[in-house]
């Protein structure tokens, strides 16, 4: 168990195992910690260094005063790659976590050599559900708000300029994992088409569908997590990244 020092000094808490370069950053999804990947970190940690961590004001790490905001866990991100001075890591996101990396790999490409989204969210999903299903959503996130509730414009102005970028990612190797199956059919459709364009913008980008898995692969199938985010790592190694 390890500390990082984020913006103004806060206690950023990570948990690192195994040795290798690339080094290999997990960022878990929203409201979650390092403890989501903990069926994923074992196999990885063979092969290559791994951290995950718990973002400000979950598991052991020290809440950010004020309002959580998207920037700040953008800034948290980075302190923790750059606090393992590994140079350019591959990140891994899952959920949440999946729009988290791809903004920092948008704003701080030096810190990135490689991406795999698993099940990557998109702030363009409620829209996809019938009008009373999208005001039912908006209810269970007023009375159960996630981490980011009270800097929702901000965050999907982040989003907004991530998407009409250019280059909104990177030239290094992508990852797209989408699940098989959960939520209502054509929900999972409209997600699973989303996810599969965030993969042809990329450069390097691919996507795959892993069977038999709900949202949380990473629970599902963590031998598919870790195949992949090992590739990528073997892609950017070979590359130089």
């Amino acid at each position: 168990m390890k500390a990082d020092a984020g913006p103004g000094r806060r206690v950023v808490r990570r948990v690192e195992a195994g040795a290798g370069e690339p080094a290999v950053v997990l960022e878990a999804g929203m409201n979650c910690g390092a403890a989501s990947w903990q069926w994923v970190m074992p196999l990885l940690a063979p092969h290559v260094r791994v951290a995950a961590y718990d973002r400000a004001g979950i598991g052991s790490s020290v809440p950010a005063p004020g309002l959580v905001t998207i920037d700040r866990q953008v800034d948290d991100l980075a302190s923790v790659i750059t606090g393992l001075a590994a140079g350019s890591c591959v990140l891994a996101g899952h959920s949440w976590g999946g729009m988290l990396v791809q903004l920092l790999a948008f704003r701080r490409p030096d810190l990135v050599a490689g991406l795999v989204l698993v099940d990557p969210g998109h702030e363009e999903l409620e829209s996809a559900l019938p009008l009373p299903a999208q005001w039912g959503w908006r209810v269970i996130n007023a009375v159960f708000p996630d981490e980011l509730h009270d800097d929702a414009p901000v965050t999907l102005a982040a989003m907004r300029e991530l998407r009409a970028a250019a280059k909104p990612f990177p030239d290094v190797p992508v990852v797209v994992l989408s699940a098989a199956r959960g939520f209502p059919r054509r929900f999972r459709a409209h997600w699973t088409r989303l996810q599969a364009a965030l993969a042809a913008a990329a450069p390097q980008g691919r996507h795959v569908v892993v069977d038999g898995t709900g949202h949380n692969i990473p629970r599902d199938r963590p031998d598919a997590v870790a195949d992949t985010i090992l590739a990528v790592a073997a892609q950017a190694r070979a590359s130089g990244g």
